[in-house]
């Protein structure tokens, strides 16, 4: 994957607790915090849950994540800089280590050992950088999806990106579960057709799925360019997607041509990750991913801009019915409908909602 710079949303708390009733996310919990390409030995701030936290890499490459307030007068700690593996804070020089012990105080000849800061778990993995917001001793990166190793795969293309967004994360997970609004939102950026119908919703390990089968429909610029394929050939395409955990999404497209062209490709696939991570009740941080095991390297600044087009629709429409949500007086009596088509989005939230009632149940 290529480097870039995510430009994260400002801190809201919205007047939300994370204890509080509204908080829909799970705390025990890997979230993706940031592209590792955006981790270096230069601290960077990041609000994940409200709490802040900053991330480094040591000197030998190693990821940590600690919060972001020093307990001697609150400083900001990515104002600070890294020395070997410690974060040492700006105000006074306090040295913290990766486990958030203080190691030192420089103004006096000993450290108290009840100076330290939270750490929060971190793992590298897919090219993404991970945070585990709970219970310490909970923090298995087995529970990180292994289903997105392909990211982290030669065999195939990728390219990532990042959207501020100013809405819940469950709505961003609800929209990518969600079929048949391409039919609406994205019929004139995506042009893909067979968006008409529910797809089939699977369940199972605490996950929820879709399946769909197009037969014989037209290949939309999208599938058809990267394939060689001419625009608007008949083939058959199967699309899947799966919520992986409450912050991964996993889509793919998987194309079958019975008749190519001489040499040209009867089977390949096109793969989209979606990574939510709360940064408050109202307010998101949104990584995306796409793969692809065929046709040349990704063209990152054409497929970025694409990908501002058709996201850019999807968070306009999460963040006005957030807008609409929120603002109007009486939505406190308005009912929300849910038909077939939304199945697995419904079934995404409940799976959601039952991890954060086991957690507060204790």
């Amino acid at each position: 994957m290529d480097d870039a710079s995510a430009t994260a949303p400002e801190p809201v708390r919205d007047g939300i607790s994370t204890t509080g009733p509204e908080r829909n996310w799970p705390n025990n919990s890997w979230w993706v915090a940031a592209h590792g390409s955006e981790v270096t030995d230069k601290p960077i701030l990041r609000w994940i849950l409200e709490m802040p936290v900053a991330l480094y890499r040591s000197e030998a490459g190693v990821v940590s994540a600690l919060h972001n307030r020093c307990p001697h007068r609150w400083a900001p700690l990515h104002l600070g800089h890294v020395e070997g593996a410690d974060l040492v804070c700006p105000y006074h020089g306090f040295q913290f280590a990766p486990s958030g012990q203080c190691v030192r105080v420089p103004s006096q000849a000993t450290t108290p050992p009840a100076i330290r800061v939270r750490a929060f778990p971190a793992v590298e993995r897919y090219g993404f950088v991970w945070i585990w917001t709970g219970e310490v001793e909970k923090a298995d990166p087995n529970l990180i999806p292994a289903d997105l190793a392909y990211l982290s795969d030669p065999a195939w293309h990728t390219v990532w990106g990042y959207k501020s967004v100013n809405g819940n994360y469950m709505q961003l997970k609800e929209n990518v579960l969600d079929l048949t609004h391409f039919a609406f939102l994205h019929k004139n950026s995506l042009q893909v057709s067979g968006w008409d119908r529910a797809p089939e919703v699977e369940m199972g390990d605490g996950r929820v799925g879709y399946v769909q089968v197009h037969d014989m429909e037209p290949l939309a610029p999208v599938y058809a360019v990267p394939a060689g394929k001419p625009i608007g050939k008949l083939a058959n395409r199967t699309t899947l997607g799966t919520q992986l955990s409450p912050g991964a999404h996993h889509a793919e497209v998987a194309i079958h041509d019975p008749a190519p062209e001489d040499g040209g490709l009867a089977h390949f696939s096109l793969r989209m990750v979606h990574l939510t991570t709360p940064v408050s009740i109202a307010r998101s941080h949104y990584y995306w991913a796409m793969a692809r095991d065929h046709g040349e390297p990704f063209d990152v600044e054409a497929t970025r801009g694409m990908a501002d087009i058709v996201f850019g629709e999807d968070i306009a429409m999460v963040e006005a019915t957030q807008q609409m949500a929120r603002c109007a007086i009486d939505h406190d009596q308005a009912v929300e409908f849910s038909v077939s088509a939304d199945q697995a989005a419904i079934q995404g939230r409940r799976l959601v909602q039952a991890m954060v009632n086991a957690e507060r149940a204790g």
